[in-house]
């Protein structure tokens, strides 16, 4: 009977013991739920806030930047361009923001002042109202233009004089790495004014629309093409040279890729490009035929006179032939002849024999 007491009063100690535990087992798991809800609150909270910066958190004084905000700019361009600017912290909640409220539809081109205390109210409001909308010119640099034409171009526009900007695309002074990086040469940035359409403010100088331009470039050329430039043994000047070239050469975009490969297998064998877009920029003027005489013109951008890339690009090449440079088709091609003048199509030869042959049928056309 003592022995039976016993166990009796053991079995109710360790069903009490097993009752504290479970309560404060259950007091755990609530104090975690309770933490998590009120941590998934704190974010649902922070990211649904009106306000999208935290600056003010991060500096002491308030800081005004005049941001450019583009014709044709989505939410999501603003967003990028206002949380590079250190005005919002997120642009994920700046668009989810703009979804919820309604938000975006009006918001309108123009240089503005924003600084790092507005809220996102602030920030639409003044998106919205144009106050400090400025008048712009659109300009469109095509593919392959020299920067000579450039700066003609913008004179005829109105936008600056010839030589403001030619003295402009001759200038390190612009904060990209590539620029630092060109080796010293006439017209400096020929090549890096990349082509596009773009909106300039009435009284932006040379230098301002020049920067425009780079930025453009420091933007199609992303890091991805970087990476392969380093790992072709390549420098972006070189890549940069070869597309120009390209972009001078081809008019029939399948070719681009073919052309690339004629340019690199000719480096390759030691032989002179001997490329006649090489001939005309040395010579500073475009023509439809390009003479014997031509040919012999000692200028290092003509390929007929240096071996190899010229000294420099040849003209500002687009995205594409940027592309064909750093992606030559693999070919053993070495030659090619213009086929088709309406169309700009080539025929390509890898031995000397059929591109003589090919030639010498192409200028009984022209004679």
């Amino acid at each position: 009977m003592k022995k039976l007491i016993d166990d009796n009063e053991l079995q109710d100690n360790t069903v009490e013991k097993k009752s504290y535990t479970g309560i404060i087992i259950t007091v755990i798991l609530l104090c975690v739920v309770l933490f998590g809800c009120i941590s998934v609150a704190v974010a649902v909270k922070r990211f649904t806030s009106t306000t999208v910066s935290s600056a003010e958190r991060k500096h002491k004084e308030m800081v005004e930047q005049v941001i450019t905000i583009e014709q044709g700019s989505s939410v999501a361009n603003i967003a990028s361009t206002l949380s590079k600017a250190g005005i919002i912290d997120s642009e994920a909640q700046f668009i989810y923001l703009c979804k919820r409220e309604g938000r975006g539809s009006s918001f309108q081109p123009g240089e503005y002042t924003f600084n790092n205390y507005m809220d996102f109210y602030d920030i639409c409001n003044t998106l919205e109202s144009g106050y400090v909308k400025q008048e712009f010119v659109t300009i469109t640099i095509r593919e392959g233009m020299w920067a000579k034409e450039i700066a003609k171009y913008l004179e005829e526009q109105g936008l600056c004089t010839y030589d403001e900007f030619m003295e402009a695309a001759n200038s390190r002074d612009y904060d990209y790495d590539f620029v630092q990086q060109i080796p010293e040469r006439d017209i400096l940035l020929e090549g890096y004014l990349f082509p596009d359409t773009y909106n300039v403010t009435v009284g932006t100088d040379a230098k301002g629309i020049v920067n425009k331009l780079l930025a453009r470039f420091d933007e199609i050329y992303s890091g991805e093409m970087r990476m392969q430039t380093t790992v072709q043994g390549k420098t972006i000047d070189e890549i940069v040279t070869a597309a120009s070239v390209i972009e001078a050469e081809v008019r029939y975009p399948d070719e681009r890729r073919l052309v690339a490969s004629v340019i690199y297998n000719r480096i390759a064998k030691g032989m002179k490009l001997q490329m006649d877009a090489t001939v005309l920029y040395s010579l500073g003027e475009r023509k439809e035929r390009v003479l014997f005489a031509d040919l012999e013109n000692p200028e290092d951008h003509n390929t007929y006179y240096v071996s190899g890339l010229p000294v420099g690009p040849v003209g500002n090449p687009g995205a594409a032939c940027i592309e064909a440079a750093l992606d030559p088709a693999d070919t053993d091609y070495l030659y090619y002849v213009l086929k088709d003048t309406e169309s700009g199509e080539h025929v390509f030869f890898n031995n000397s024999n059929d591109f003589d042959a090919a030639a010498n049928a192409y200028r009984s056309q022209l004679d």
